[in-house]
């Protein structure tokens, strides 16, 4: 436990951070606070948690919750930003808390049976707390018994009872009863209003099927993994995950009007939602297992498997039809149970209208981007990697990221993206970051943008190539922050703007505005330093959430030197403020008029020539006022002499001597302009030297502009000029046979 007093230091520091702040005038982040830290309720003093992760922040900006332990008891905790009171939401092993935008309900999830009434197994279950009432114990059953603080999220369709599950029979089924159920992830789960709730299920149930007890050897081609949202008020849960019909381009439906669920893979058990492989790994609990819901409630991405079973995908290099292949998966629940699963991104396109227009089935191999069809990555994979757009492993946050309208998903990927023309062969790979805008008339390649890039093919030099750990983006999608021990970012968009560190230390969280265009790296000692890792080992810094406004951003963090006085040694919560600036307009003045302005334009002649493939001149003059314009071009031509009385003797050498070379004017014009301006005048050859224009390098001419006009002085310019006609091939041919004959006559 800290002294009193540091808690005091640090606490100060979050006094100001959730009240009334001006826009965002620069991508500058203030000090950073300690938000898992305060008074208990009934508490003699402030006190540090022993450990805090998974840190989410409310809409408004005022409340945190989080994950860990706090005063020796585990579970998870809100913290007022106001008041600094530390509120329990749940003990025990609840973890990952998305929290409501008035910071009211909390949903988590637990092996804890807080309904017991309608709770009645071993598994981890998602539960939603509301904090307006202080108990928090579990429910009591029966008639009389008082408002209950927990309701059941995972339950089936049109009741409060709880999901059944099934295990495999054997060594292990004790182990998986208390590990796979359903889960909910942390920060993204819970709708703005609290009353919707997306969950997973990791096990095989009865989501689909009420009347499906769940009991039973469940076998490998069973669905064990399928995505819901509860909704609270009318006590319906509704299948996500649903079977792609061909046909209507849609969920395919049951018999009762219902969306399917996406069948499991017939070689492996692989169902709709990425779990690492055929087993039923990651057990609870595990950090980025769950799928994302949008804060308005409308909008639900995960990441997916058997992407074939679920959304429409082609042939070539595509590989979605492949079980194991995985990539984020999106779909617009508001719009009704005929709302088609649409893929963010991926390695084919088939519905954007070009793809449609090509009539094509599979797209090109290798992959590129002259295909109509083919989605931004080559998601062939590589050497020691499954193909997909993700094949990272579990350290990394693989759960797509939504916009509160969920129009804007961020996301990891680890396939080669295809504009960016790495052919680094490294044997595995490393995370970047991506958004993406699912707006209706995109393409998958015109709506994905990069938002990092590697800057090396060793994947040891982390400065160059350290993984992207978490994400978060903004409520109104216009901010991404991320975490990661990289340093280099060669990307020229987003800008880097801050201080690069000069050696790799500590995970450190930076944030991408997409607006201003810029990277920023948020988290620094409080003395202005690096982050400092805890130990030698692995530190972690994750968990981004923004207020609504995106003034404020949450995050856990495992330094131990972003806020002074932190004694715990352990990971915490921090909140931290864009940094705002007055706006205080620049003073402006008018200078006085110049003494004697020249108000009377300048008498001068301007003028510029284009040569024309006819072989006439284009003069555009510009003439400073009415008068008349005269325009000739001379130029050097060969002339007949007269001829004169010659003696017999001088007869031999009169034949060589028959013309000579002289200046002659080939081409002339008169205009007479009305007012000043551009004046276009065309020069074409007298017929006399109009053949001229077709020879070899065409005429050289001088023309002579003459501008006079009343009251005024007569103005001269010259320009240079070429009359040159650009002959066909067959035209030059005659034009060459012509001269050939004209010369043998001569000889």
């Amino acid at each position: 436990m800290r002294p009193p007093f540091a808690i005091v230091c640090c606490c100060a520091v979050l006094a100001p951070l959730w009240g009334a702040i001006a826009p965002a005038e620069a991508d500058v982040f203030g000090p950073i606070g300690l938000a898992s830290a305060g008074v208990t309720p009934g508490g003699a003093f402030d006190q540090q948690a022993d450990s805090a992760n998974d840190a989410v922040i409310s809409g408004n900006g005022r409340f945190v919750a989080f994950d860990g332990s706090f005063a020796g008891h585990p579970g998870v905790f809100r913290r007022d930003l106001v008041t600094g009171e530390v509120a329990t939401v749940a003990e025990g092993d609840a973890v990952l808390p998305s929290i409501s935008e008035d910071g009211r309900f909390v949903s988590f999830t637990t092996t804890a049976p807080l309904d017991p009434a309608d709770d009645t197994n071993k598994a981890p279950d998602v539960y939603v707390r509301d904090m307006s009432n202080p108990s928090t114990q579990p429910c009591e059953a029966g008639e009389g018994a008082p408002p209950c603080a927990f309701t059941l999220a995972s339950a089936v369709n049109g009741s409060a009872v709880g999901l059944s599950y099934a295990y495999e029979v054997g060594p292990n089924q004790a182990f998986e009863e208390t590990h796979y159920g359903s889960v909910a992830s942390g920060r993204s789960a819970l709708s703005a209003n609290g009353r919707e709730v997306a969950f997973e299920t990791t096990a095989i149930s009865n989501l689909a099927n009420p009347n499906r007890s769940g009991s039973g050897t469940p076998e490998a081609p069973k669905t064990p993994v399928e995505v819901a949202v509860r909704y609270l008020d009318t006590d319906t849960t509704t299948l996500v995950s649903a079977r792609y019909d061909p046909a209507t381009r849609g969920p395919a439906l049951n018999s009762a009007g219902q969306p399917e669920p996406t069948p499991a893979s017939a070689e492996g058990g692989y169902g709709a939602v990425y779990l690492s492989g055929p087993q039923l790994t990651p057990a609870f609990p595990s950090p980025y297992t769950g799928a994302s819901l949008s804060a308005d409630g409308s909008t639900v991405a995960w990441l997916g498997q058997q992407v074939g079973e679920q959304a429409p995908v082609m042939r070539g290099s595509d590989l979605a039809s492949e079980p194991r292949y995985t990539e984020p998966l999106w779909r617009r629940i508001g719009e009704g149970e005929q709302a088609p699963t649409r893929r963010v991104t991926g390695g084919s396109d088939p519905t954007s209208p070009q793809c449609v227009a090509s009539g094509e089935t599979q797209v090109a191999v290798p992959a590129t981007l002259r295909d109509p069809c083919q989605g931004p990555f080559d998601t062939s994979g590589g050497k020691n990697n499954d193909n997909g757009l993700w094949t990272g492993g579990l350290n990394e946050d693989y759960l797509p990221s939504l916009s509160s309208n969920g129009l804007t998903v961020a996301f990891l990927a680890t396939a080669r993206d295809i504009a960016g023309g790495e052919e680094f062969n490294s044997g595995q790979s490393s995370t970047d970051l991506y958004v993406v805008d699912m707006r209706d008339g995109l393409s998958r390649v015109a709506a994905t943008r990069r938002l990092t890039e590697l800057a090396g093919g060793s994947l040891t030099n982390e400065a160059l190539t350290a993984p992207i750990l978490d994400l978060g983006v903004s409520p109104d999608g216009s901010e991404v922050a991320f975490a990661t021990k990289r340093t280099v970012f060669p990307l020229g968009s987003p800008s880097y703007v801050s201080a690069p560190a000069a050696a790799v230390a500590a995970v450190e969280l930076y944030d991408a505005d997409l607006q201003d265009d810029t990277l920023t790296r948020v988290t620094q000692g409080y003395e202005g330093q690096p982050s400092e890792p805890t130990s030698n080992t692995e530190t972690f810094t994750g968990s981004p959430s923004f207020s609504d406004d995106g003034n404020l951003l949450a995050f856990s963090s495992l330094s131990d030197n972003l806020v002074y006085g932190d004694g715990n040694h352990n990971s915490d919560v921090f909140v931290v403020a864009r940094k705002r600036f007055p706006s205080n307009p620049t003073a402006q003045e008018v200078s006085a008029a110049p003494a004697n302005p020249a108000l009377q334009p300048s008498w001068q002649l301007q003028a510029t020539a284009l040569s024309r493939r006819d072989g006439s001149v284009l003069i555009d003059v510009l003439v400073p006022g009415s008068g008349t314009l005269r325009v000739g071009a001379q130029s050097a031509v060969r002339v007949r002499l007269a001829k004169a009385a010659r003696s017999a003797a001088n007869h031999r050498r009169s034949r060589r001597a028959r013309t000579t070379v002289a200046t002659r004017t080939v081409s002339s014009a008169v205009a007479h302009p009305t007012i000043a301006g551009v004046r276009a005048m065309t020069l074409t050859l007298t017929h006399a030297y109009k053949s001229l224009a077709s020879v070899r390098g065409g005429l050289s001419a001088t023309v002579k502009l003459v501008f006079s006009a009343v009251g005024h002085p007569t103005l001269h310019l010259s320009v240079a000029v070429t009359f040159a006609r650009k002959l066909t091939k067959r035209a030059r041919s005659r034009t060459a046979a012509a001269h050939r004959a004209k010369r043998k006559g001569r000889l």
